[in-house]
């Protein structure tokens, strides 16, 4: 352990605002960079932004149709199955997390724990993920809000909402990470209480008020609306509610050399938004399904967002116009979060000299502390990608999913190697350790990505997404074989290796 890291364990809890920003930037040096974000997340903040990442109410609002279809009420509990599963990735994810606090979290850890060469394909798979979840979260905006605007939406009105708020909330990133987070942060608080307070009108209503409902027989439904027989494959599928919900509670590790103490602080974030986002959307998913009046088909057929309309015919006009306004601060504040943690891969990427215009794409405006051509080069994509996907975001949707999961893969066999060699990084005291539970972690959770993996391209249905994936994934490759391997090997790319 170094010096600063020594100091950093001994008095972190006595620290003041300005020493703590003297070790935060020690620390970055340590490992080889130099600060430039601008450090302004708290704990708060940073559990904010993992919370919103994640946005039960996006993936809820968006998907809620999904189990019902493949497998009946059924699938609700199937949250159960994948949360404990998730759980071990989010553990050595904060593991790593307190031990290499740097921007661009998957790629960096990778790079120094499996080699540059590895890094790369971890980082390139990372910031597709990212700029593909950006995409989906603004076509996710268009996709549930355009019926609220206009009653029966065009295709290119779906487009335009979805592109209209990729550019404003690209513009709240080039302002500054402390005016974006602060938004997120609103975003992420009206999301919490308005989640909290559904949850408790739901459960009032459940079993007091509401009448002819669904009850808690739909937990154990097994009758798809699909009317398509039940197997492995359709399991598979159905559980794929809860995976594309919890993703994205990572991001807290990405804006690292944003965040106050990250060695601690990141860790603690996405735990807490990885247990409050487990509970809170598997209760309110059962919630919403079991408040079902009368026939399940039914009310997925009308043309209303069926978790709006839900809301709208058990408690009231008023209760919808809530959840609309809830459902909107949450994909709002999702999309922000979004945006800022797949800038901060491209600048960590690019500063590093692993992406084509490295020099632009990693430029920071001193003043705002924000990577200017990061973020327009991801506001481009996101603008692209929903001309290209027509606005529907189910299957954008398919290939985050794919993209986050071949990331937690990568970056789980880079740990287990460095593990098995002995050159995993320590830690200060005080910080997040796995001890001796990293390696069944790492095991469990990787079994769990491989089948995510799995269920994500061999599916018919999910072939459009893996060839879209294999495409991304192939001109990855094509730039490492042309370009970085070279330049990798000489060592004037890749990540600057500083002490741990």
């Amino acid at each position: 352990m170094n010096s600063t890291a020594k100091s950093y364990g001994e008095g972190v809890g006595a620290l003041s605002d300005e020493q703590q920003a003297a070790t935060d930037d020690a620390e970055l040096a340590s490992l080889g960079y130099q600060q430039k974000l601008h450090r302004t997340m708290g704990a708060f903040t940073s559990f904010a932004l993992a919370f919103s990442m994640v946005s039960i109410n996006t993936g809820i609002v968006t998907l809620f149709s999904d189990p019902f279809t493949r497998v009946g009420g059924v699938g609700i509990l199937l949250w159960l199955v994948v949360i404990p599963l998730v759980f071990c990735i989010v553990m050595v994810y904060s593991h790593l997390a307190g031990r290499i606090p740097l921007t661009g979290y998957a790629y960096q850890w990778s790079s120094r724990l499996a080699g540059n060469h590895f890094g790369w394909f971890t980082g390139w798979v990372a910031f597709i993920s990212f700029a593909a979840g950006t995409a989906a979260t603004a076509a996710a905006i268009g996709s549930v809000f355009a019926p609220e605007i206009w009653p029966n939406p065009t295709q290119l009105q779906i487009q335009l909402l979805s592109i209209g708020a990729t550019v404003v909330v690209g513009v709240l990133n080039i302002v500054g990470i402390k005016v974006a987070t602060r938004i997120n942060d609103l975003g992420a608080s009206i999301e919490l209480i308005g989640t909290v307070t559904l949850t408790i009108a739901l459960i009032a209503g459940v079993f007091f008020f509401f009448d002819h409902t669904q009850g808690l027989g739909i937990l154990v439904s097994a009758h798809p609306i699909s009317k398509q027989p039940i197997h492995f494959v359709t399991v598979a599928l159905a559980t794929l509610l809860p995976v594309s919900v919890l993703l994205g509670w990572e991001g807290a590790a990405d804006l690292a050399e944003e965040t106050k103490d990250p060695r601690k602080t990141a860790p603690r974030a996405m735990i807490r938004a990885v247990v409050v986002s487990s509970i809170l959307g598997f209760v309110v998913f059962a919630l919403l399904g079991i408040a079902i009046p009368g026939s399940v088909a039914n009310l997925l057929a009308q043309p209303e967002n069926p978790v709006i309309h839900l809301v709208r015919l058990q408690l009231g006009r008023l209760a919808g116009s809530f959840m609309v306004v809830v459902a909107f601060a949450s994909i709002l504040a999702c999309l922000i979060a979004n945006m800022a943690v797949a800038t901060r891969m491209t600048f960590a990427l690019s500063r590093d000299r692993m992406l084509p215009a490295s020099g632009f794409l990693s430029s920071v405006n001193p003043r705002s502390g924000t990577p200017v051509g990061a973020i327009l080069l991801i506001t481009v994509i996101a603008v692209i990608l929903n001309l290209a996907s027509g606005g529907f975001v189910t299957a954008i949707y398919s290939m985050v999913g794919l993209t986050y999961y071949l990331t937690y893969f990568l970056t789980l066999v880079a740990a287990y190697m460095a593990h098995r060699r002995g050159d995993m990084p320590s830690a200060p005291p005080g910080v997040f350790n796995l001890g001796k539970w990293l390696v069944p972690m790492i095991v469990v959770g990787g079994a769990w990505t491989l089948v995510v993996i799995v269920t994500l391209t061999l599916p018919d249905e999910n072939h459009d997404a893996a060839v879209t994936t294999l495409v991304a994934l192939a001109i990855g490759a094509l730039w490492w074989l042309v370009s970085l391997r070279r330049r990798l090997n000489q060592g004037t790319a890749g990540p600057r290796q500083g002490r741990h």
